[in-house]
């Protein structure tokens, strides 16, 4: 099936409407993983500026306007922000064809929405990926809608798997997945910035701080996907009794580290719904 799909992706045109953070983090992982190349892309924004920006770093068309790059393409990529949305589904509602693959990347925003709004049966596929997509270490939740078929969600997951990992949810947890995965990279470099600036705080050299602290980080994320253990497991591993490392755990637990936690995901969720409408 993966070989397939990457043929028909090979025969494909692709838009990606909208060139913010992480339509260029799809672009580019797109192209340096040789799922598509420069030739298969059109890129459509109402910054002309951006547009020449990215056609001179990636060799890429740009689009005239959003009509233009739907005409020109197989499979369409809303890279949008939520606020936006709506304005680009009713200015492409009328051209765009039941045969074209639609991919949503907004938050928040559910196929139902896109449907009602578009009133076509159009293999729809909402997808979550996040930011490390950059460098092709991300992670994209896949929910086909209700007309997608199967050779539309196969591409769709042949597709990002150039930009990371991929994982296929039911669009009723999509919210969730979004509070964890999407803004995930955020809590995990706000706990970085506090560890290096704890560093520091404690009288090592910044540069040393951050080594110390970015290079703990992608080691303790290999060993849990290497190992395949739960982290509770890994944890004990480091922490010995009476030593450095409880003493640590211990403040993290009185501060209500794990409680503050469970308080940002609800808010992330929450926010999510509110996006949704």
């Amino acid at each position: 099936m993966e070989g397939q799909a990457a043929k028909v992706i090979s025969e494909k045109r692709v838009a990606i409407i909208g060139a913010g953070q992480m339509g260029e983090a799809l672009l580019r992982g797109f192209l340096k993983s040789g799922i598509l190349s420069p030739g298969q892309i059109i890129l459509s924004d109402i910054r002309k500026d951006r547009l020449s920006e990215l056609k001179a770093k990636y060799q890429v068309e740009v689009a005239k306007d959003n009509i233009d790059a739907l005409e020109k393409s197989d499979v369409v990529i809303l890279a949008v922000k939520p606020q936006q949305i709506d304005g680009v589904l009713a200015e492409i509602s009328w051209v765009i064809k039941e045969k074209q693959i639609l991919i949503s990347i907004a938050a928040g925003i559910s196929t139902k929405h896109i449907y009602d709004k578009l009133d076509k049966k159009i293999p729809l596929v909402r997808v979550m990926p996040n930011s490390p997509a950059l460098v092709g270490a991300g992670i994209s939740v896949i929910s086909p809608g209700r007309y997608a078929t199967r050779e539309s969600i196969d591409l769709v997951s042949r597709l990002f798997s150039g930009v990371g990992e991929t994982v296929q949810l039911d669009e009723r947890y999509q919210n969730e997945a979004t509070a964890i995965s999407g803004s995930g990279p955020a809590y995990f470099y706000l706990f970085v910035e506090a560890l290096i600036d704890a560093g520091v705080r404690s009288g090592l050299a910044p540069e040393i701080a951050t080594k110390l602290v970015v290079e703990t980080l992608i080691g303790a994320g290999a060993m849990l996907k290497q190992t395949g253990k739960h982290p509770a497991l890994l944890r004990e591993m480091v922490a010995s009794p009476g030593g450095t490392t409880i003493a640590a755990l211990e403040a993290f637990e009185e501060g209500g580290l794990r409680a503050a936690t469970f308080k940002a995901i609800e808010a992330a969720i929450k926010r999510a719904q509110e996006l949704g409408g």
